[in-house]
């Protein structure tokens, strides 16, 4: 995903999203790094969708 030409709303939601996937996995105990590339692109989705559609 390229941020730069994501817009304003587009932008605060990745972070946003970025941010939960971050609280879960700590709150989990776990590093990102811990994860393979797949496992956190599976969360990134779920948490995605999750933070979307409370929108």
């Amino acid at each position: 995903m390229d941020i730069q030409h994501l817009t304003p709303n587009e932008k605060d939601l990745f972070i946003k999203t970025l941010a939960e996937c971050y609280r879960r996995l700590k709150a989990a105990k776990i590093e990102a790094k811990e994860l393979t590339k797949d496992g956190f692109q599976l969360m990134f989705r779920s948490v995605y969708k999750d933070i979307n559609n409370m929108t």
